[in-house]
């Protein structure tokens, strides 16, 4: 903060000593200490105010994007930037006016009369868990015995 070094702080403590004296140098060192700690918590204070303020700012600035974001009508921007003159607008309408049309001539058939089909659901064929089979048995002679020897030597 100050940029002060060793030689710097040597020259200091020198003089206080000679200026304080040694007696009552302990109780003078407390007392600027304690300004010290004072110092720091008003500079701490006046950073966080100030970052509140800078909080706020961007919070109202926020604030009013979102609010003339709201009042935007995309769609009508969306329609302006698509389809400026509206031709494609009216091409799609006489469009499907042409096509209600079309359905309204058709006569229905008679739905009565068509078949009508079956669905039949098949159980899941799933094996039961029992009819899993075990692996065979070892045998006797080819197990290892539980003593620690040799499997390859038979126990007579």
């Amino acid at each position: 903060m100050f940029d002060i070094g060793w030689l710097e702080m040597a020259v200091i403590a020198m003089i206080a000593l000679i200026v304080v004296g040694p007696k009552d140098l302990p109780r003078v060192l407390r007392s600027v200490a304690h300004w010290a700690r004072k110092a720091r918590g008003l500079a701490r204070e006046f950073q966080s105010g100030v970052d509140d303020m800078i909080r706020e700012a961007d919070l109202e600035d926020t604030k009013k994007a979102i609010d003339s974001a709201k009042r935007m009508d995309i769609d009508k921007i969306l329609e302006d930037t698509v389809d400026p003159t509206g031709d494609v607008t009216a091409e799609v309408q006489s469009i499907e006016t042409a096509a209600k049309g079309d359905l309204s001539d058709e006569k229905p058939d008679k739905a009565d009369d068509a078949p009508q089909a079956t669905i039949i659901k098949h159980p899941l064929q799933v094996a039961p868990p029992h009819s899993i089979t075990p692996p065979p048995p070892a045998d006797e002679e080819e197990s290892v015995p539980a003593t620690g020897g040799d499997p390859s030597e038979k126990s007579a």
